[in-house]
């Protein structure tokens, strides 16, 4: 999603005239090239530019008939209760605004191409789910999926197995569309294919987006500056978040140990080793000036972030682990929403889970590694991604580009707006900050395809440092680089062949 603050600003303001324009389509009569509309809002006194959105629609035949074919979408994805994430799943009006803004978009593509929406959950959650269904079809031939979604462990298996199609050559999905996110494909594209992606068909990779929460109460009660204008200032850095947090340690319960009883500075997820390694910019495999996947984690950068994150994590009386104590949904939210931790790491999935707290909480991006850096670096999770992919048996891949590009394309307006009420809309009124925030998070995300890939197990690597209280990053890299060497061989090697089989079907 490419989202900037004064569109929402924007969208605030003049809600009824963009609900309106939701409801149009490029078909019916319409012109084939890209459509817009403007709405612009007049500047209040001393402003000196106008705000300014555009209406725009998908650049697809106006004639567009499918003749009532049921274009199957085939969702699987990981996760720790059983739920899996479809973007697509809304069989009536009910109220709330994510199925809401699902249903019409369903209803507006099937009516306009003559096609009905159909996705179908996979019977099961967690990784190889995914591959296993998308890849025993497509070696079976029966094309029962005209697109899927699945974690990225699965679409990077799905992949270098040469399951999927290159995004890039399915006719009408415009990648370069403002409803595509181009940092994914900045970030994953290997030897110029793309073979997985994501946009606004989707809020799952929000919702596997990383996060800071923190206490509005506390901040106020322990005279701390103000983390908004942190953030807008640049100085929302690591040493900022571990000098605020290590403000913050009560034995609530005076029974002279740190349980699930007392109150800290921060409450950390074991995920959030990855987003420290991110928080740099640093990744631990990225794409090199050749496109091929280089391992880059071992950089003095990285070894001084992790080291310095995990010098603040072993003061237990400051950083609860709150995995290590009992994982569980309620738990974390029992706890932050009880006042007791002034910062919380997480997903922005858990925001929505904390509506009936009742002290007032904010959202942040992760923190800088120092205020050098220019912009914050955001992390997706690498177990909640979902990720969405062509499997390469498609009966008629115009069709799936067409229906894939309109769907994508009406994602972007009342579904965005739709994600943002549900996602600040509480108990107690959110604050206009939190939708800054959100902008600044959702335009700053970097995809580390070394995590997705598992790269010598450094997922587990990094968070068992946390997890076992070890600091030892040099052990840790001796023992898996040489895995990880190994696997990034077999991948490139993977995608190379992949490249010169359709430079070779091209050819003929």
């Amino acid at each position: 999603m490419k989202k900037t603050l004064c569109l929402f600003l924007a969208l605030l303001m003049a809600s009824t005239a963009l609900i309106s324009c939701s409801e149009s389509t490029t078909n019916a009569g319409e012109d084939t090239t890209a459509q817009t509309s403007g709405t612009t809002v007049d500047p209040n006194a001393g402003e000196t530019e106008a705000l300014e959105t555009e209406r725009m629609h998908a650049n697809i035949p106006a004639d567009a008939n499918f003749e009532g074919h049921t274009f199957t979408i085939f969702c699987s994805s990981n996760s720790e209760h059983g739920i899996i994430q479809n973007d697509f799943l809304a069989e009536e009006i009910t109220g709330e605004p994510i199925n809401d803004a699902r249903y019409n978009r369903n209803i507006l593509v099937g009516d306009t191409l003559n096609v009905k929406i159909s996705a179908i959950n996979c019977d099961n959650v967690g990784h190889g789910n995914g591959f296993n269904y998308i890849s025993k079809d497509v070696q079976a031939g029966t094309s029962a999926y005209d697109i899927a979604t699945a974690c990225g462990y699965d679409t990077t298996k799905l992949a270098q197995s040469n399951f999927l199609l290159d995004i890039n050559t399915v006719p009408y999905i415009d990648l370069a569309a403002p409803w595509w996110d181009q940092v994914a494909e900045r970030d994953m594209t290997i030897l110029g294919q793309l073979f997985f992606t994501t946009g606004d068909i989707t809020t799952s990779d929000n919702d596997a987006t990383y996060c800071v929460m923190f206490n509005k109460q506390m901040i106020e009660d322990y005279g701390m500056e103000n983390p908004y204008e942190l953030v807008n200032n640049s100085k929302w850095t690591m040493d900022k978040f571990i000098e605020m947090a290590t403000q913050v340690t009560e034995d609530s319960d005076g029974n002279g140990k740190y349980d699930t009883a007392d109150k800290y500075g921060a409450m950390v997820w074991d995920d959030t080793m990855m987003g420290v390694v991110n928080c740099s910019g640093a990744k631990c495999v990225t794409v090199n000036k050749d496109g091929l996947l280089e391992l880059t984690l071992n950089t003095e950068t990285v070894v001084d972030t992790v080291t310095k994150f995990l010098d603040f994590a072993a003061q237990k009386q400051y950083c609860c682990a709150y995995q290590r104590l009992n994982w569980d949904d309620s738990l974390l939210v029992n706890m932050f929403s009880g006042d007791q931790a002034l910062f919380l790491t997480q997903l922005i999935q858990i925001v929505p889970k904390m509506r009936d707290m009742d002290t007032d909480f904010g959202i942040l991006p992760i923190f800088k590694y120092s205020e050098a850096q220019t912009e914050y670096y955001t992390a997706m999770g690498s177990w909640h991604s979902v990720f969405y992919c062509v499997p390469n048996n498609q009966q008629n891949v115009e069709r799936t580009g067409i229906v894939t590009e309109m769907l994508a394309c009406e994602g972007k307006y009342d579904l965005t707006e739709a994600y943002y009420e549900k996602t600040l809309v509480g108990k107690t009124t959110r604050d206009e900050e939190s939708r800054a925030m959100l902008d600044i998070i959702f335009s700053s995300r970097v995809y580390d395809l070394g995590w997705y890939f598992q790269v010598g197990g450094f997922n587990e690597s990094v968070m068992n440092l946390f997890r076992n209280y070890n600091n030892n990053f040099a052990s840790m890299y001796k023992t898996a680089s040489k895995a990880a060497a190994r696997s990034l061989e077999k991948n490139n090697e993977a995608f190379q062949e992949a490249k010169e089989s359709l430079e070779a079907q091209m050819g003929n």
